[in-house]
């Protein structure tokens, strides 16, 4: 992919992927900074002209950059540092947080790249490492887990 194609597609792909990286986080800030490392790490010489999907690199490297961020932040809460504010979401993300956070990292991120970016198994496995058949049972299980749930609220 050239840069021009690049930066096409990361204004068309930006919303989506900062979206789908929020469901992910639980937070917005903590979901840009993922996304504007990401793209930090596209613009090393050579990287663009590898990427066949920009939204699945970029949703696979923020995660990626989330996970590295939690684990910075536990270090700083052992060593006492303050814990960032947190700004107040809406109704349907709270619903929506509430419902992902039932389910285990690995499964947050699986479900929200197959549902929420609408990627295959496929392309979710090339993107976190993983084999297409992990993706689908892991899918699966994160679907089982929240029907029963949903069952359990009722």
């Amino acid at each position: 992919m050239d840069r021009e194609s690049w930066d096409d597609a990361v204004a068309c792909h930006y919303p989506q992927v900062l979206r789908g990286l929020m469901a992910v986080a639980g937070e917005r800030e903590r979901a840009e900074d993922a996304l504007h490392d990401a793209l930090v790490a596209a613009m090393k010489p050579g990287v663009i002209e590898t990427i066949e999907r920009p939204d699945a690199w970029l949703y696979a490297v923020g995660v990626r950059k989330l996970r590295r961020a939690a684990w910075r932040r536990r270090l700083d809460v052992l060593l006492g540092a303050n814990a960032g504010s947190y700004a107040e979401p809406d109704l349907a993300a709270i619903e929506a947080s509430e419902l992902l956070s039932k389910l285990t990292p690995r499964q947050r991120e699986i479900v929200v790249a197959r549902y929420y970016l609408d990627l295959t198994f496929k392309e979710i496995g090339e993107s976190l490492g993983i084999t297409v058949s992990a993706a689908t049972s892991t899918v699966s299980q994160a679907l089982e887990r929240i029907r029963r749930i949903a069952e359990y609220s009722e």
